[in-house]
């Protein structure tokens, strides 16, 4: 399963420059076999960070908002690349760079792997604490009046 999907880059990258990123033949509509090779590329960047501590590719479900959010940063920045656009000019250059550094912590075991339990699925936790207190009253709390 990719940790990114095409509809994940939707309101992340303009859509007639996710075309133009992803339309190879120049005829207006994104090439399957273009987004085919920035998603793979995408989810190997994510997995040769993380594949030293972990059996990549991670099969968790759910995934880890992370891996998931690491993998649109890179794929974001892949589309940008490949129509030449420079680092410093790549709205997404600073973000992957950042998801990098967060991956390569996570395998060196610095920062740990959380997975969010599916709420359905998930106890609450304990909210309540009960506290006591000797009544000011006395032992039989009498009436005041």
């Amino acid at each position: 399963m990719p940790y990114v999907e095409l509809s994940d880059l939707t309101g992340s990258i303009p859509a007639h420059d996710l075309v133009r990123a992803l339309d190879d033949n120049n005829d207006k509509q994104i090439d399957a076999a273009v987004w085919a090779k920035v998603q793979a590329d995408a989810c190997e960047e994510v997995d040769g960070l993380l594949e030293g501590r972990f059996t990549t590719p991670i099969t968790l479900d759910p995934l880890p908002k992370v891996i998931k959010r690491a993998a649109i940063a890179f794929a974001c920045e892949l589309c940008y690349r490949r129509r030449g656009t420079p680092d410093d000019a790549n709205p997404w250059f600073k973000s992957a760079q950042a998801f990098r550094k967060i991956l390569t912590h996570i395998s060196a075991g610095e920062l740990k792997l959380s997975v969010t339990p599916n709420s359905d699925a998930a106890a609450p936790d304990p909210v309540a604490a009960v506290i006591t207190e000797t009544s000011p009253l006395g032992a039989g709390g009498a009436r005041l009046g």
